[in-house]
């Protein structure tokens, strides 16, 4: 393991070490997961950079990791990444109703790698996207859509960090 490996596994630590006190703790520590073995990342990406850099045919390509609910009002805006490194690991509670009872359901996607035109337009098809609240609200994803989530079961490109994927993985999805 280079030492860059090492670092990056000792700052995923230290967000899932946070996970219960910080919202985004998860989400920095997947970015972090998302790098390649050969990739000198130790840090999470300041804002408007790329979070990693898929291989794409013959070029390198900047990618946006979100997770769950995540906010992606960069990716509407010019100078956005060309794809997104989506993951979904959350448990929705329905309550109880006069006929049924209160039950917890388990929604889990493992990273797929999709087009960031692709995943914007799915968002808006299965009506997916929510705003924020707080002092700057923006767009983010709405994960109880229950659509979004069986397009993405239905998503075959996985993401594998350090693969090199061609234009002919993506051609004829939407």
């Amino acid at each position: 393991m280079s030492k860059f490996e090492k670092a990056r596994q000792e700052e995923i630590f230290r967000h899932l070490s946070n996970a219960g006190r910080d919202d985004g703790a998860r989400g920095r520590a997947f970015e972090l997961d998302c790098a390649s073995s050969g990739s000198r990342k130790t840090r999470v990406s300041k804002q408007g950079q790329a979070d990693v850099f898929i291989h794409y045919g013959k070029g390198n390509y900047a990618a946006e990791c979100k997770t769950n609910g995540g906010r992606i009002e960069a990716l509407f805006g010019k100078g956005a990444p060309k794809f997104v490194i989506y993951q979904m690991d959350i448990t929705i509670k329905h309550p109880a109703g006069k006929t049924t009872k209160a039950r917890e359901e388990k929604r889990f996607i493992e990273a797929r790698l999709i087009p960031t035109e692709v995943f914007l337009n799915s968002l808006k098809r299965f009506n997916a996207i929510k705003s924020t609240n707080g002092k700057n609200p923006e767009r983010a994803i709405q994960v109880t859509s229950k659509k979004f989530y069986e397009w993405l079961l239905d998503w075959p490109i996985t993401y594998i960090p350090g693969y090199r994927y061609e234009a002919e993985d993506f051609e004829e999805l939407e």
